[in-house]
C-alpha cells in the first residue's frame, strides 16, 4: 500500500508554508451556496451535499477540486479528485534527503505500536509504511516479526537502506500477506487517500489475526471550520492528495460495516486515532514506546548506517534531540561534537563557529531546481535543528556567548531553510519551531544586557508564534520586560509593554493565576505606574505581583510596596471633620450620630475625632453634657495647644448647661483655666472673654435676685 504524501516532492503533511489568513490565498476559497447530489464514502448516505471549499494544489494551479460535506456524519470528500501516483520517482533524491533529515516524525510513527501493546504481540504489518521507520523499530527494538507493504519508490529506498521486510505492492484481499496472521495491522495516514474505504478496510482485515487489533490514523474533518486558521486546515484538506476526510462518526461507520464489534476512536487535534478488533481489547492513545528504546534504536542505526551522510544526519540529529530532552548532557555533548566533525568533512560547515554560517537561497531565480540541488548538496536540511540543540548544550555548560551565537544562527538559517522547503512545495514545522525558539532563547540571554535587542527579537516574531511557541513567547516577553522595568528602565522595553500588559489583563479577566515570571512583569508595570505618579494603580499591580510569587520573601517585597502605595481609606472620624469644616450638616448629622454611640475608648476615637464629636454636640445636635464628655476625651489624648483648646471647649460646653449645673461646674473650670494658662495670646484672650462673660451674667442674676 502507500504512505503519506509527505514522502513526495509536493504538498507535505508537515504543512505548507504558512500564509496569514484563509481568505488571502487564491488557491482555496470557502463556499456555502453550492450543492450536489452525492453518496458519502463513509456513512453511504445519498443526498444533496453542500460544497465547503474549492481548492487547487499550489504545484498544480490549473487544477481545482471541490470539497463536499456529508450532513449526516460530517465526513468531507473530493468526489472529482483522482488517486495520486505514489510510485513516482520524480526528484526522489531530494525527497529522500528532506524526509530523512527533517520530514519524518519518528515519535508519531512509532506511537501506535504502544497503543494496544500486549506481551504476546509477535507480528506486525504496516500498510503504506513509507520509508519504513516504524517497521524497522518494531523489528529491531520490540522483536516483532514486521513487514511493510507499500508500492512507493521511497518505500523501496527505505527497505534498501534499513534492511527490513518490504513488499512493493498494494494490499488486496487475495495478496499473500492477507493470511490473517498479523497481531497488529497499522495504516497511518493512508485511508484518506483511498476513494473506496470499504475495499481498503476489507484488505486490512484480511491480513489481521482473528483476535488482532487494527490501528488507523487519518486527518480529522472536525478541524475544517470557517474560522479555522491555515495552520489547522492545511495538513487536513490537502487538495490533490487527500480524497476523503473522515469525521469520527464517519470512520466508525466504515469500521462497523467491516464487522468490527469493538471500536475506539479519539480526536487528537487534526488527527483521528482509531483502534478496532473483533474481540474486546484495551487501548491507550496516550501511550508511547519507552524513550530508552527509541534512543537505543537511534544509536544503533547511527552506528550501522552512519557512513551515508543523509542517514547520518537522520539518526544523529534525532539522537541529539532525544538526549537533550532527557537531560543526558554528557552523551548529548559527545553526539553534538561528532555531528560537528562529520559536517565539517561532509559540507565544510563548522557547527561550533555559528556566526560564520550564512547560507543563502532565493525563490524565483532562474534555474531554481538546479539551485535546490546545489543547496541540498552543500547543506544538511537539519542544520537549524542541530544548531538549536547545540546551543542548549552550551547553555547547560554556562557558555552564554557560544549559546547566543548558535541561537542567532539557528534563527537565521531556519528562515533560509523554510524558503528552500517552499521551493520544494514542502515545509518542516520542526525547523520553523526551532527558529522561533532560538530567537526567544537569544532574547532571554540578552534580556538584561541588551533589552532593546531582546525586544526587537520578540516583536519580530510576535505575529508568527501562534500555536507553535505562543506560551514560550509570553514567558520570555514577561522576563525581558521585568528585567528592565523592575530597575526603572521602562523606555528600553516600551515596545513590548502593551503586549505584556494585555496578556496579564487577559489572565485577570479569565480568572487565571499568574506564574512567578508573569508576577515579576506585573511588578514592572507597577514600577512604571509609580514613575508616572499613579501610586493607586501601582499598588494594584504590586498586589498582583505579590500573589503570583512562589517565594514568600519575594511576595513580602511586593506586598510591602502595595501597602506603601495603597490609598488609605477615609475614616468616619475624618469624614466627620471634613463635613464640619465644609458646613455639611447633613453628612455631619449622619456620621456624628453613629459615632456618638461609641465608647470614648474606641480605637477610632483619637484627639481630633473626639474634638469633632464635641463640636457636633455643640452646634449640630446640641447636648452640652455629651459635648463636655467628648471635649474631655480630646483633652486627655491631645498635647500642647490642642489640649488647651479642648479644655476651653469643655468650659464653653458647660456654659450651655442648665443654670444649676452651670453654677456648680463652670466656676471651677474657669478658675482652673485662669490658673493654669497665661492671659496673653489668642487662647488667653478667649479664656478671659469667657470668664468676663460668666461674671457679668452672674452679677446680673444676683442684682435681679
Amino acid at each position: 500500500m502507500f504512505k503519506k504524501h509527505a514522502l513526495q516532492i509536493g504538498p507535505s503533511r508537515a504543512l505548507y508554508r504558512k500564509p496569514k489568513t484563509l481568505w488571502a490565498e487564491p488557491w482555496m476559497v470557502w463556499r456555502e451556496n453550492a450543492w450536489r447530489e452525492l453518496t458519502c464514502p463513509a456513512c453511504e448516505t445519498t443526498g444533496l451535499m453542500p460544497k465547503r471549499i474549492d481548492a487547487n494544489p499550489p504545484y498544480k494551479p490549473r487544477e481545482r477540486y471541490n470539497l463536499f460535506a456529508c450532513e449526516t456524519c460530517g465526513t468531507l470528500h473530493y468526489p472529482d479528485a483522482e488517486v495520486f501516483e505514489y510510485e513516482s520517482r520524480r526528484d526522489a533524491d531530494l525527497a529522500r534527503k528532506f524526509y530523512l533529515e527533517v520530514g519524518a516524525g519518528l515519535d508519531a510513527m512509532i506511537a501506535p505500536l504502544a497503543w494496544s501493546a500486549r506481551s504476546d504481540v509477535g507480528s506486525f504489518l504496516e500498510v503504506g509504511g513509507g520509508y519504513g521507520f516504524s517497521v524497522d523499530f518494531a523489528s529491531r527494538e520490540l522483536g516483532w516479526k514486521a513487514a511493510n507493504i507499500d508500492p512507493s519508490f521511497l518505500a523501496r529506498t527505505g527497505a534498501a537502506d534499513l534492511g527490513h521486510d518490504h513488499v512493493a505492492a498494494y494490499l488486496s484481499p487475495d495478496h499473500k500477506l492477507a493470511d490473517q496472521s498479523f497481531d497488529r495491522v497499522l495504516s497511518s495516514e493512508v485511508i484518506e487517500h483511498v476513494k473506496t474505504p470499504d475495499d481498503f478496510i476489507h484488505a486490512l482485515t484480511a491480513a489481521l489475526a482473528p483476535d488482532g487489533v487494527l490501528l488507523l490514523t487519518t486527518p480529522n474533518a472536525a478541524v475544517v471550520k470557517k474560522d479555522a486558521s491555515l495552520d489547522e486546515l492545511l495538513p487536513v484538506i490537502t487538495a490533490g492528495h487527500h480524497l476523503v476526510i473522515y469525521s469520527k462518526a464517519g470512520l466508525e461507520a466504515v469500521l462497523r460495516r467491516a464487522g468490527y464489534a469493538h471500536i475506539r476512536i479519539a480526536e487528537s487535534g487534526p488527527t483521528l486515532q482509531a483502534a478496532a478488533s473483533r474481540d474486546p481489547f484495551e487501548v491507550d492513545f496516550d501511550a508511547r514506546p519507552d524513550r530508552a528504546r527509541l534512543q537505543s534504536y537511534l544509536a544503533g542505526r547511527l552506528e550501522a548506517l552512519g557512513k551515508d551522510h543523509t542517514l547520518f544526519a537522520a539518526f544523529a540529529v534525532r539522537l541529539l534531540k532525544e538526549l537533550v530532552h532527557t537531560g543526558q548532557w554528557d552523551e548529548a555533548r559527545n553526539v553534538r561534537d561528532r555531528i560537528a566533525r562529520r559536517w565539517l568533512d561532509d559540507y565544510g560547515i563548522n557547527l561550533r563557529m555559528a556566526d560564520g554560517l550564512k547560507p543563502d537561497f532565493r525563490l524565483g531565480e532562474k534555474g531554481q531546481r538546479r539551485q535546490l540541488r546545489k543547496f541540498a548538496a552543500n547543506h544538511p536540511f537539519s542544520l537549524a535543528i542541530a544548531l538549536y540543540y547545540s546551543a542548549r548544550i552550551d547553555q547547560q555548560d554556562g557558555d552564554r556567548k557560544q549559546a547566543l551565537g548558535a541561537f542567532r544562527a539557528c534563527a537565521r538559517i531556519a528562515t533560509t531553510l523554510q524558503t528552500v522547503f517552499s521551493a520544494m512545495y514542502a515545509a518542516c514545522r520542526e525547523t520553523q519551531e526551532a527558529g522561533l525558539r532560538a530567537r526567544l532563547a537569544a532574547a532571554e540571554i540578552v534580556a538584561s544586557s541588551d533589552p532593546v535587542s531582546a525586544c526587537d527579537d520578540l516583536l519580530a516574531i510576535a505575529d508568527r508564534v501562534e500555536d507553535l511557541v505562543q506560551d514560550e513567547w509570553w514567558r520570555v516577553a514577561c522576563h525581558v520586560y521585568a528585567s528592565s522595568a523592575l530597575s526603572g528602565r521602562h523606555a528600553t522595553v516600551s515596545g513590548i509593554e502593551p503586549h505584556v500588559r494585555g496578556w496579564l489583563e487577559m489572565a485577570r479577566d479569565d480568572g487565571r493565576a499568574l506564574t512567578p515570571a508573569e508576577g515579576y512583569a506585573a511588578g514592572g508595570i507597577g514600577e512604571h505606574h509609580l514613575a508616572d505618579a499613579r501610586p493607586d494603580q501601582a499598588a494594584l499591580w504590586f498586589d498582583r505581583a505579590a500573589n503570583a510569587m512562589s517565594d514568600p520573601s519575594e511576595a513580602d517585597v511586593f506586598r510591602r510596596k502595595a501597602a506603601e502605595h495603597t490609598p488609605r481609606a477615609v475614616s468616619r472620624g475624618r469624614q466627620l471633620i471634613d463635613a464640619l469644616n465644609a458646613d455639611d450638616r447633613h453628612t455631619a448629622q449622619q456620621i456624628g450620630h453613629a459615632m456618638s454611640l461609641l465608647p470614648v475608648s474606641a480605637d477610632e476615637i483619637d484627639a481630633s475625632v473626639a474634638y469633632a464629636l464635641g463640636i457636633y454636640h455643640l452646634n449640630i445636635a446640641p447636648d452640652a453634657n455629651a459635648a463636655i464628655k467628648w471635649f474631655a476625651r480630646s483633652a486627655e489624648l491631645a498635647e500642647g495647644d490642642a489640649r488647651l483648646d479642648a479644655e476651653l471647649h469643655i468650659a464653653l460646653a458647660a456654659e450651655r448647661l442648665p443654670d444649676g449645673q452651670k453654677a456648680r461646674i463652670l466656676p471651677g473650670l474657669l478658675h482652673q483655666l485662669e490658673t493654669a494658662h497665661p492671659q496673653d495670646g489668642n487662647l488667653g484672650s478667649r479664656i478671659k472673654e469667657l470668664t468676663d462673660r460668666y461674671r457679668t451674667q452672674s452679677g446680673a442674676r444676683e442684682e435681679t435676685a
